[in-house]
Order: C-alpha cells, then structure tokens, then sequence
C-alpha cells in the first residue's frame, strides 16, 4: 500500500482596496448601539386598574434588535438601570423586538396606589449582540459606566 501525501502552499496575493466604513447604530461601536429618547409628561397614559402609568417609544427602523436590550433612565447627572425604584416609584419596561417598540411603565412600589402622572424623563436603550455579551461576561450590565467604558459608548 503506498500513500501519498500532496502540500500545497499559496502565495499571498495583492491587497485589495479598502471596503466601506461599518454602521455604528446612534452612538458605539459597530456591533453595539446606543439611543437616547424623551418621555414627554403628556406621554403617559394610565392603565384600566388605575394602578400604573406606561409610554412607549419605537426604535428607528434601521436599529438592529439581534441581542440584549438594556435601558437606563437619567437620575441626575447618572443613568440608573431599569428596573429601579426611587421613592417608592417603580420604573420597569418591555421590548417587542417584531415591533422594536419599548414599553416603560411607572407605579408605585406597592402596586396599591396611583401615583401623580410621572414628569418628562430621558432614557438610554443600550443593545448589545449576543456574542458581543459573552465576550464581556465580567460587565456588570446594570452599571451604565461599566457598559459605556467597556463597548466605547460615545454618550
């Protein structure tokens, strides 16, 4: 019985021309995006049971929704994860990504009373893909600086 064995080797060829620039979504970096929105006061509407306050807000068509959704809302001069409570309102969301429609609804902690109409807020949706995410198993993605810091978030 005889085997042969073939190597084969190439040679590196010409470099070709530069390809176009990758998308970037709002801010970041081309896989991971960032967005930042407004609930207007007048924007939230109260729920049947009277227990709850909601708003939404529809992503840009062109948002790549492959991945884990992150909000954040301003409280001061920091953005706080989403669920968070502060003085007993609550502050949680929902993500429809057929739809790419965030739901954020406020109440109060107790779900037991209506709270007043919230005031206007500033929100951060943060989407990260997934492999993206395991690379970065340490983040801790309910600190926004962390996630700023470790995708080179612009805002």
């Amino acid at each position: 019985m005889i085997i042969t064995i073939a190597f084969a080797s190439c040679k590196k060829g010409d470099t070709g021309p530069a390809g176009p620039n990758g998308a970037t979504g709002a801010t970041g970096n081309a896989n991971v995006q960032s967005l930042t929105f407004n609930i207007d006061s007048t924007q939230w509407v109260a729920d049947s049971a009277g227990l709850q306050w909601g708003a939404t807000y529809t992503l840009p068509a062109a948002t790549n929704v492959s991945g884990g959704v992150f909000l954040y809302v301003q409280d001061d001069n920091n953005w706080a994860a989403l669920p968070h409570v502060d003085y007993g309102i609550t502050l949680e969301f929902n993500y429809d990504p057929a739809t790419k429609i965030v739901e954020v609804q406020s109440a109060d902690a107790r779900a037991s009373v209506m709270i007043p109409n919230p005031p206007s807020m500033t929100f951060k949706v943060v989407i990260i893909p997934p492999a993206i995410a395991r690379q970065n198993p340490n983040v801790n993605m309910g600190n926004y600086r962390e996630v700023k810091a470790a995708f080179n978030l612009s805002n």
